[in-house]
């Protein structure tokens, strides 16, 4: 993608500032990227073939933050029709993102996400250049909403293909991380109450104390997906999947005792978290 499309993207997607925006605002915005993005694919401007798909992935986004599933269906219709006749290497692409799946979901196309999930893991080698983005694809598959019906046979699924998943990516540097969102996801699906996370959590602490690193990449980029994240992200991201995993199985103690201990080591206060534990 040119610098350009990506200053132009980032503009108007306005990421580091969406929490302080209106939902008028934010709607704006997504509108926006929506009209920038269709406007990239009718124009012409859009030929590579990462570069169409970085523009499909935000037309869907932007109706997932809409929620509008119907629009959304109809663009990652085209989304993956355009992936799954490309590279195999690239199927997890619409598969990356758990909120695109809820809004889905929501609008009555589980099976829609579920078949496309199916084809990706049943049909893709996991590679160096892939194997993170299966990662997302795999968390997301695995994330639940209680507002949601999700047939829990597609649970299990989830569950033995994120396992196989990560016998397959063992010797790579990021398999703690993985295996620490991969326990807290079961902990959500399944109520699990008998995995100590506590302990898979404290390997990360130390982390929190190191630099953390910006991306050169915008959200959607398959660079985006498949950089390496900072070992601060990771002890961030991991721990505070964790504690609202326990939060969401009623371990209100064993949460906010994990985020007391964290904080004595550099774990940033959670607005969410705070929300939900007080």
């Amino acid at each position: 993608m040119t610098q350009a499309v990506r200053d132009e993207f980032m503009r108007i997607k306005l990421t580091d500032q969406r929490n302080a925006l209106t939902q008028e605002e934010k709607e704006k915005s997504d509108f926006f990227v929506i009209e920038y993005m269709n406007l990239l694919l009718s124009s012409g401007e859009a030929t590579d073939f990462k570069d169409k798909c970085f523009c499909y992935w935000n037309i869907s986004d932007s109706y997932a933050m809409l929620r509008r599933p119907t629009e959304l269906y109809k663009n990652h219709l085209n989304f993956a029709e355009y992936v799954f006749n490309g590279d195999k290497i690239y199927r997890f692409w619409p598969i990356s993102d758990c909120t695109q799946r809820f809004t889905l979901i929501a609008g009555g196309y589980e099976n829609f996400w579920h078949d496309l999930y199916k084809v990706a893991v049943e049909n893709t080698p996991i590679t160096k250049e892939n194997y993170r983005i299966a990662y997302e694809t795999h968390r997301a598959a695995l994330s639940v909403n209680s507002s949601l019906n999700i047939p829990f046979e597609h649970l299990k699924y989830y569950n033995e293909k994120f396992s196989e998943f990560l016998e397959s990516v063992k010797s790579r540097e990021e398999y703690s991380f993985y295996m620490l969102i991969f326990l807290s996801a079961q902990i959500k699906a399944f109520e699990r109450n008998d995995i100590y996370i506590e302990d898979m959590c404290a390997e990360f602490f130390e982390a929190l104390g190191n630099k953390d690193t910006a991306t050169a990449y915008a959200v959607g980029e398959w660079e985006y997906f498949n950089r390496l994240r900072s070992t601060r992200n990771q002890a961030v991201v991991g721990i505070t999947t964790a504690i609202n995993s326990l939060i969401d199985i009623g371990e209100k103690k064993r949460a906010l005792e994990l985020y007391n201990e964290t904080k004595k080591y550099g774990f940033p206060e959670n607005t969410y978290v705070n929300k939900r534990i007080y």
